[in-house]
């Protein structure tokens, strides 16, 4: 049975946040957070979801630096944000348990919030892959799970829909535990002509496969997006139709032997296309314009790439579109069309969860090298592409350490170089950020290979 419950008084009184905004279009949403999920309602007003403790927050830009973020709904400590979308009636949150056991829809009604659980008890050895969400014409919510046994890796794909009534109803798109996977498959549901079809991806026995279900008299068809060797996709399923009316959609999959986890970008029109768009990286969202795809995913260096120890990353947040790699200062929380062809940004760092908005596409690409002047100095140089003048900051890094602030630096011709005489412990890193005046957006480029001591 469906458990609904609507929340106290006490879950509706909001706050305003305040935040003077330093930089056009770089404002504080949440501090001290450093995840969250972005969307945008019709209007263009940006609204981000995210966990505090034991409360599901949505905070909505109420004006320049000003967000106005409320509590959602109380959930169980360490639970996540899966998917977020804004409709007709308002925002709409996927969150699940830190056990990976419950899945809740939490939406904003008439009467306030409603928290509605999804998915029936699952057993002993069951747990539910990273569900996706889509809105209907109406507004109402669309939910593909899959519920994942690990005892014998069978797996279960399910779609519920939320009617007019508030009344979910569920069917069976899969069954006989088919696929096996070696992880709870990701699904995301996406509306192809009128119709849900529903992307699932697995891994099993080395291969990891994408299918696209869809309606077919009383049953569900698969049609094969992508299959090829790995182990099994890592997150979530993003994918719509786009402007041109061709499906796409993008995840990780993990390549545990190679030692990569590329992300793969799929398009299918009268035929299935598919590529690596990065080697290794989280995929974190996917904007769909009238110029193709645009990737959002984080790429990262760990303690073990450079020989050390200790359990926090380096994230470096990436854009890709076709050809185009711009990396950006943090961790890629979010990415969304905004009006009049602008791009909404959501970054994770140190002070938090922040937003920007650009009135463009991303485009402005950091390059960084360095080189070992073999006298115990090192020289770092670079580029900051189509920008001619300007600072650059930069920075010492290593996974799991703060970094340091080593220098600001003035570009000359776009270019910028500076020779470090006192380098630390290696091996080190080494990111170049340059910060747009206009938006906020801090672009940048970190090193992949370190800096080592070859004295």
């Amino acid at each position: 049975m469906l458990a609904i419950r609507r929340l106290g008084p006490a879950a509706l009184v909001f706050a305003v946040v305040l935040i003077a905004p330093g930089r056009a279009s770089a404002e504080i949403v949440a501090r001290g957070v450093h995840d969250g999920s972005l969307a945008l309602d019709r209007k263009g007003t940006p609204y981000v979801a995210y966990v505090r403790g034991t409360s599901l927050i949505v905070a909505r830009r109420a004006g320049p630096g000003r967000w106005r973020a409320q509590v959602a709904d109380g959930v169980s400590a360490g639970s996540q944000v899966m998917a977020f979308q804004v409709g007709r009636a308002g925002p709409v949150a996927l969150v699940v348990s830190a056990d990976s056991r419950r899945l809740n829809l939490v939406r904003k009604g008439l009467l306030g919030w409603q928290s509605i659980r999804v998915n029936a008890k699952v057993g002993a050895n069951g747990a539910l892959g990273w569900p996706g969400l889509t809105l209907d014409g109406a507004g109402r919510p669309v939910v593909a799970y899959t519920r994942w046994n690990s005892a014998n890796f069978k797996s279960q794909l399910l779609l519920t829909r939320l009617n007019a009534k508030g009344r979910m109803s569920t069917i069976r798109i899969t069954a006989e535990g088919f696929p096996q996977s070696y992880v709870p498959p990701p699904a995301k549901p996406v509306f192809v002509g009128g119709r849900v079809h529903v992307i699932e991806s697995y891994g099993y026995h080395g291969t990891v496969a994408t299918f696209e279900w869809f309606p077919n008299k009383r049953t569900w068809t698969g049609l094969g997006l992508d299959a090829g060797y790995g182990d099994f996709p890592l997150g979530p399923v993003f994918g719509g139709m786009g402007p041109d009316g061709v499906l796409h959609a993008a995840w990780t999959e993990s390549m545990i032997p190679l030692a990569s986890a590329p992300v793969t970008l799929v398009t299918r029109g009268k035929v299935s296309d598919s590529i690596f768009v990065l080697d290794r990286a989280l995929t974190t969202g996917l904007a769909l314009t009238r110029s193709g795809a645009e990737v959002a995913a984080n790429e990262w260096v760990s303690p073990d790439d450079i020989g050390l120890s200790g359990q926090k990353y380096l994230w470096a947040g990436t854009i890709v579109h076709r050809q185009s790699h711009v990396e950006l200062d943090g961790w890629l929380a979010g990415l969304a069309l905004a009006p009049r062809g602008g791009r909404d940004v959501l970054l994770g760092g140190a002070a938090g969860l922040t937003w920007y908005r650009s009135p463009r596409r991303l485009t402005t690409k950091v390059i960084i090298e360095s080189t070992d002047n073999g006298n115990g100095t090192v020289t770092i140089s670079g580029r900051v592409g189509g920008i001619a003048s300007g600072k650059v900051k930069l920075y010492r890094e290593r996974p799991s350490e703060p970094r340091v602030h080593v220098a600001t630096l003035n570009l000359s011709a776009g270019a910028f170089s500076f020779v470090d005489d006192s380098p630390p412990a290696q091996p080190v890193l080494y990111r170049a950020v340059w910060t747009d005046p206009r938006t906020g957006i801090p672009y940048a480029a970190l090193l992949r290979d370190p800096v080592v001591d070859t004295g």
